[in-house]
């Protein structure tokens, strides 16, 4: 008598946990994102996860990293062409309504010190910040794309917030610019 034993296939992928997790994040938000949730999300046991990851931190930062490449590919798109304060203004203005519409990598970037130097997120992140610097018209006019960047993502830090949310959109639009017009404009 032959015993056919079944093995199931696994069809699980990094790309699928990647998903998954930022799945998690949209739905239920960062503090969600733990191996059980995630490993129950997906349909196996958490221990499996270590196969793809190593840890919560790193998930963490590949989730960031695929979403700022996607963000970037944005940036490159919508700014052929563009340099000087004009191109500065609208890449600070992708940058805060991608963040204000993609609520896992908003939260995500809020935990930026957790993560090492050389770290995924890190990489895209100053591709995003070289990408900024290139749009600089002249070498000496003085904007910072790390002052900009931050002053971007505390924005959205406040817009994502309830402590403004009797502020219009278009007030919170107008304070915005002004906050940024003041960074890039010349003295």
């Amino acid at each position: 008598m032959e015993v056919k034993i079944l093995v199931k296939k696994r069809t699980l992928d990094l790309s699928k946990v990647l998903a998954a997790t930022s799945e998690l994040i949209d739905k239920q938000g960062i503090a969600a994102v733990t191996f059980p949730n995630l490993a129950k999300k997906l349909g196996i046991r958490s221990q499996s996860l270590y196969h793809y990851i190593d840890n919560r931190t790193q998930l963490l930062s590949l989730v960031g990293a695929n979403r700022i490449k996607a963000l970037n590919e944005n940036l490159k798109e919508n700014l052929v062409g563009m340099s000087g304060q004009e191109a500065i203004l609208k890449f600070c203005d992708l940058i805060r309504d991608y963040l204000l519409e993609d609520s896992a990598l908003a939260a995500i970037l809020y935990h930026l010190n957790e993560y090492e130097r050389d770290a995924e997120i890190n990489i895209e992140l100053l591709k995003v910040i070289e990408l900024g610097t290139k749009l600089k018209s002249d070498e000496d006019e003085p904007i910072s794309v790390h002052a900009l960047v931050g002053a971007v993502l505390g924005y959205v830090f406040f817009d994502r917030s309830a402590i403004f949310s009797g502020e219009s959109k278009e007030e919170r639009n107008s304070n915005y610019h002004q906050m940024i017009l003041r960074l890039i404009e010349t003295v």
